[in-house]
C-alpha cells in the first residue's frame, strides 16, 4: 500500500481571526479533498503578519502538500507574496502572463488598470504561475525540500474555481489518492449520549478502516460513517452492510438517510401523499413557515401560517376561546390543541401544526419555566400534543421547537 500523503491548510487574514469573516474555505477544501480521495490533516488560521506566516510555513514542513488561501490582493495588508519570497529565498519579478490575465479581466469588466493592480503581476521568481480566470489575485505553486505549497486567493468563489479547475487535477497527477466514501444518517428525538449507548456494541465492532462521527446540532444528531480503503468496492459494500445494521438498531429515531434537514423529509412525505399542512406559531414566531418555504415547490404542501404571537390573536384569528386561555394559561395543552385545529380549519389543510411556549430569557414562571413549549399536530384523526423544555437560550428554544414540530408531523405521516 502506498503511503498516504499529509495535506495541511493555512488560511491567512486578520478578518478571519476577529470574526469579521467566517472561514468557509477550510471546510470546503476538506470536503472536496475527501471526495477526491485525499485527507486534510489540519487547518490553521493566521493573521496578516510576516511572523505568523513564516511560523505557519515552518510548522507545515512535515507535510507533503500545503494549501494556502488569502493575502494575495493588491493592498498594503496583503503581505503573503513578500513573505513567500523570504521563506523560499527568492524575489518578486514581473510575470507577463499574470499581467495579461489582469488586463483581460479588467477589459471584460470595463475597468481601468491602475499601478496597484499591476503589482499583482509581481510574483516570486521561484513559483510556477497558475492562471486565475475568476479574479486578479494569482495562484502560485512552489516547492521546498519536497513539500509543495499551493497559494490561492482567499475570496471563496475564486478559490473554489481555481482549486477545481487547476489545482485538483495537478494534485491527482502528483499524489496518490485513497478511495473515500461516507454515509450520513439523520436522527432526532434522542440525545447524543443516549444514542451512543444504544449503538455502542455496533460501533465497537466496526472494521478498522471505518469511523463514526457524532455531529449534534439543535434537536438532532447527524451520524457520519466514513472510511478510506484502496479497494473501493470493498469499502462500498462494507458501508452498505454496516448502515443496514445501524438502521435496524434505531429505526424510530432516523428521519433521513442523507444529510438533509427534517423539513425536507416532511416535504417529501407530503408530496408523496398529496397532503398539505399549515402552522399556527406563537413562540417559534414563523420559523416553521420560514424553513419550509426555503424549499422550492413548498407551495404544493404548505398552505400558510398564522403567527399569533399576542395572546388575543389566538382567539381572534384561530378561534381559541378566551375562557380556555384564562383557565389553562396560554402555554398549555388545551391552547396548543385549539391552535392546531384552528389553523387546520382556517387554511383547509390536512394537518395543522401549532406551538406555544416561553422562549425566554424572561417570561417564565415556576409552573411554566423558560424553555417550556407545547407542540400540537391536528389531523382528521384528532390532535396529538406534547410538552417539552428546550433550555434557556432563546434561539435554541426556537430552533429545537421547530425541529420537534416537524418530527411530530413526520410521525403522523409514516
Amino acid at each position: 500500500m502506498m503511503k498516504e500523503i499529509v495535506i495541511k491548510n493555512i488560511s491567512i487574514g486578520d478578518e478571519l481571526l476577529i470574526g469579521q469573516v467566517i472561514n468557509t474555505n477550510a471546510a470546503w477544501l476538506g470536503e472536496h479533498l475527501s471526495s477526491a480521495g485525499f485527507q486534510l490533516d489540519s487547518a490553521l488560521t493566521i493573521g496578516d503578519s510576516e511572523r505568523a506566516i513564516l511560523d505557519a510555513f515552518n510548522a507545515c514542513m512535515d507535510a507533503d502538500l500545503v494549501l494556502v488561501t488569502g493575502g494575495l490582493g493588491p493592498t498594503a495588508d496583503d503581505i503573503t507574496k513578500p513573505t513567500v519570497c523570504k521563506f523560499f529565498d527568492t524575489e518578486l519579478v514581473f510575470c507577463q502572463a499574470a499581467y495579461d490575465n489582469v488586463v483581460s479581466l479588467f477589459k471584460r469588466r470595463g475597468f481601468q488598470m491602475s499601478e496597484r493592480n499591476r503589482s499583482q503581476a509581481m510574483l516570486p521568481k521561484a513559483c510556477e504561475y497558475i492562471p486565475n480566470t475568476y479574479g486578479t489575485a494569482p495562484c502560485m505553486w512552489l516547492e521546498k525540500k519536497g513539500v509543495v505549497f499551493a497559494f490561492m486567493p482567499g475570496v471563496p468563489f475564486e478559490m473554489k474555481g481555481i482549486f477545481t479547475d487547476e489545482l485538483l487535477p495537478r494534485i491527482k497527477q502528483r499524489f496518490h489518492a485513497v478511495p473515500y466514501e461516507k454515509r450520513v444518517v439523520m436522527t432526532t428525538g434522542i440525545g447524543e449520549s443516549f444514542l451512543a449507548d444504544k449503538i455502542k456494541d455496533w460501533e465497537e465492532a466496526l472494521p478498522p478502516f471505518l469511523s463514526l462521527a457524532y455531529l449534534p446540532q439543535h434537536g438532532m444528531v447527524r451520524l457520519r460513517l466514513s472510511g478510506r480503503h484502496e479497494d473501493a468496492v470493498l469499502l462500498h459494500e462494507t458501508l452498505d452492510r454496516e448502515i443496514a445494521k445501524l438502521t435496524a438498531l434505531i429505526p424510530e429515531y432516523i428521519f433521513a438517510m442523507q444529510d438533509q434537514p427534517i423539513e425536507r423529509t416532511v416535504f417529501d412525505l407530503l408530496i408523496n401523499k398529496g397532503m398539505t399542512f399549515a402552522s399556527a406559531e406563537s413562540c417559534t414566531g414563523g420559523n416553521i413557515a420560514h424553513v419550509i418555504t426555503l424549499i422550492p415547490g413548498s407551495s404544493d404542501v404548505f398552505k400558510g401560517t398564522a403567527v399569533t404571537y399576542a395572546t388575543p390573536m389566538k382567539t381572534k384569528v384561530l378561534g381559541v376561546p378566551a375562557e380556555v386561555i384564562e383557565k389553562h394559561g396560554v402555554v398549555s395543552q388545551e391552547v396548543v390543541e385549539r391552535m392546531a385545529t384552528g389553523v387546520r380549519d382556517l387554511m383547509e389543510a390536512d394537518f395543522g401544526v401549532a406551538t406555544t411556549g416561553v422562549a425566554g430569557p424572561s417570561g417564565g414562571t415556576e409552573e411554566t419555566p423558560v424553555g417550556t413549549v407545547w407542540i400540537g399536530v391536528a389531523s382528521s384523526k384528532g390532535v396529538v400534543s406534547k410538552c417539552f423544555n428546550f433550555g434557556k437560550d432563546r434561539e435554541n428554544v426556537i430552533n429545537r421547537a421547530t425541529i420537534m414540530a416537524y418530527e411530530m408531523l413526520r410521525q403522523q405521516l409514516i
